[in-house]
């Protein structure tokens, strides 16, 4: 949390947090957007519904968000 306000942090944010995540907890990554999005940062969040930490399961959608930043 210290580093958000650095002005070389990333603009452009995206959260993923499943809904049946038990590795982390959901409060931490929603302070963590709300907090970014309170320092000007574009933060693309969301917690898809009944899916656990599982890795790539939406790989197509992060390449277009990386695609629709980069342009």
């Amino acid at each position: 949390m210290n580093y958000v306000n650095n002005p070389d942090a990333a603009r452009h944010w995206r959260i993923r947090v499943g809904t049946a995540d038990r590795d982390t907890s959901h409060a931490i990554a929603t302070i963590l957007a709300v907090k970014l999005q309170m320092s000007g940062k574009r933060v693309d969040y969301q917690m898809p519904w009944n899916v656990p930490h599982s890795g790539d399961y939406d790989l197509e959608e992060l390449f277009n968000w990386a695609d629709s930043i980069s342009k």
